[in-house]
C-alpha cells in the first residue's frame, strides 16, 4: 500500500518547488519547446530495511523521499542561480504528507554545473539532491 504514499511524497517536494512562481519545474520530462532556465526533477521513494520506525517484524514503514534536481540554464552562473532558488524552496522545509510525519528536507549533494551541447545548443546543468525521511 505504498503506491499512493510514493506519489504523495513526490508531489510534496514538487509543490514546494512550484511555490516559487519564478521557477519553472518539470516532473521527470522537459516539455517540448521549453525555454531556459528550468529545473527538471526526478523523484524516488525508498523503503529502507532497518530504518527508523520499522517494525520488529521487518515491515518497512519508513520512507525516504529523494528529489534529484537538474538546474538548467544557458550559463554556469544561470544554473547556479536556479540551484539557489531550488535550495531556498526545499532546504529545511517539512513536506506535508497526510498520515505521515516527515522530517526536514536536507541537502545530500550538489554538483557543479556541467556543460551539455548534445541538443545543438549550450546548456549548463547543475545537479542538487535533497531528501526527507517520513514515518507514520
Amino acid at each position: 500500500m505504498t503506491d499512493a504514499i510514493d506519489e504523495t511524497l513526490a508531489q510534496a517536494g514538487l509543490n514546494l518547488l512550484r511555490a516559487d512562481a519564478g521557477l519553472t519545474v518539470y516532473d521527470g520530462r522537459v516539455a517540448d519547446g521549453a525555454t531556459l532556465p528550468y529545473v527538471l526533477v526526478y523523484t524516488t521513494v525508498s523503503w529502507p530495511a532497518g530504518g527508523a520506525g520499522n517494525t520488529i517484524t521487518g515491515a518497512r514503514i519508513t520512507a525516504v523521499a529523494k528529489w534529484t534536481c537538474h538546474c538548467v540554464a544557458e550559463s554556469a552562473s544561470g544554473a547556479r542561480i536556479v540551484q539557489q532558488r531550488v535550495r531556498a524552496a526545499l532546504l529545511n522545509q517539512t513536506p506535508t504528507v497526510p498520515g505521515r510525519s516527515c522530517g526536514q528536507i536536507k541537502q545530500d549533494e550538489v554538483l557543479a554545473p556541467n556543460r551539455d551541447e548534445s541538443t545543438g545548443r549550450l546548456v549548463m546543468d547543475g545537479v542538487s539532491i535533497y531528501s526527507a525521511v517520513c514515518t507514520p
